[in-house]
């Protein structure tokens, strides 16, 4: 009677454990300012790096973020403190706010050496003008049909920056009224920081124009409500088949770790590139229709039960939100399931040999060829913050 009660405890047990695989993290950089233009007379201070650089805040915040995946991820056991290069793979767009926010966020992950000096992993990356994985590619001329109609455009050049000007035009929040459009960005960007002290009327444009913001950042990425595959596949697609392809690698394993496959994959890139992968995999409601936060991850966790291997994804908005599911799980989050959306979103992809093929079957324009085989290694060393 013992045994066979012993028997039907283990089958128990067997049956619901669940098993972590491997996590990859795409994330966008921490805090910057505006490309151009500031909010405050005081914000050249501030942001004294520059316009578009990462600030002392964001630093700060991407240390925060990287804390926070420490807790879940490292104190957890799954990782290991001391930092092992088979286990953690950090790459980054080459733009120096990612670097930056990616080298801030690692040096939080780990313990520090005997003598008090942290640890931060080699981070990857490759000049952004041949960076088809992590820097969005908007420059084509092409892909673009659906924003010219939609705002009556008479030219096929920079339609990005026509459709944000019409943008302005249109749908200028009645909060904003009376400032210069051309600040718009200064201030969104600036408003996190508080070192900056903006008048009240600022702070309420920054407010109304989350869903401007969002708008563009869209159309960027081909997302709904401005969604064109053409677009989407030039943000989104390498890093879809990347993604796809180390959840099925783990996925073939039956030892975690798997040899030569990385536990933790952190992928550091902007604002456009999240909202394209959001969009792929089907949780783009999840931003809740605003520009995702700076420090904003997306976290797939790719995991094992009795019932086979799932892929279950977490949204952290920004470095104070916490571990949000996305509810992918409430549907078929089967790698199955998981592998169908990403290829039926991204129905054009891009094999390993095929990158710098010119004559790959299916036509891509020649402005999609930007080959993605090679990399250069950088090792970025911040002082404990």
């Amino acid at each position: 009677m013992h045994c066979l009660f012993l028997i039907s405890l283990i089958g128990v047990v067997a049956a619901t454990s669940d098993e972590l695989l491997s996590v990859n993290v795409v994330i966008r950089h921490a805090e910057r300012p505006g490309q151009s233009g500031w909010a405050t007379p005081e914000s050249p201070t501030v942001f004294f790096r520059g316009n578009g650089e990462l600030s002392d805040q964001g630093i700060d915040n991407a240390f925060t973020q990287g804390r926070d995946f420490k807790k879940r991820y490292v104190k957890s056991g799954f990782i290991d403190k001391r930092f092992l290069p088979t286990e953690v793979y950090v790459r980054s767009s080459s733009v120096n706010r990612c670097l930056m926010s990616a080298a801030s966020f690692s040096n939080a992950l780990f313990r520090e050496t005997s003598k008090d000096h942290v640890i931060v992993p080699p981070i990857y990356t490759k000049d952004q003008t041949d960076d088809g994985l992590l820097v969005p590619l908007l420059s084509c001329s092409d892909g673009w049909n659906d924003v010219i109609a939609r705002f009556n455009l008479t030219s096929g050049v920079n339609v990005q920056q026509q459709a944000l000007l019409k943008l302005i035009q249109t749908s200028w929040p009645a909060g904003c009224a009376g400032i210069n459009p051309s600040l718009i960005e200064a201030i969104v960007n600036e408003l996190p920081n508080k070192k900056i002290k903006m008048p009240a009327n600022y702070i309420a444009c920054a407010e109304a124009a989350k869903p401007l913001v969002y708008d563009y950042a869209t159309i960027g990425a081909g997302a709904t409500p401005n969604f064109n595959a053409l677009r989407l596949k030039r943000v989104a697609g390498l890093l879809t088949n990347e993604l796809l392809n180390n959840f099925a690698a783990v996925s073939n394993c039956s030892t975690v770790p798997c040899p030569g496959q990385s536990k933790m994959r952190i992928y550091y890139t902007h604002d456009t590139n999240v909202v394209g992968i959001s969009q792929v995999f089907g949780v783009l409601g999840s931003l809740g229709g605003v520009a995702p936060e700076f420090s904003s991850a997306l976290v797939f966790e790719t995991r094992r039960n009795a019932n086979g291997t799932y892929v279950k994804i977490f949204l952290k908005n920004g470095h104070k939100a916490n571990f949000v599911d996305t509810n992918n799980c409430a549907t078929d989050c089967s790698l199955a399931a998981v592998t169908a959306v990403g290829i039926r979103n991204i129905p054009i992809y891009i094999s390993d040999v095929a990158r710098e093929d010119t004559s790959l079957s299916g036509g891509l324009p020649s402005c999609d060829h930007r080959p993605d085989s090679v990399f250069v290694m950088l090792i970025v060393v911040f002082a404990p913050s």
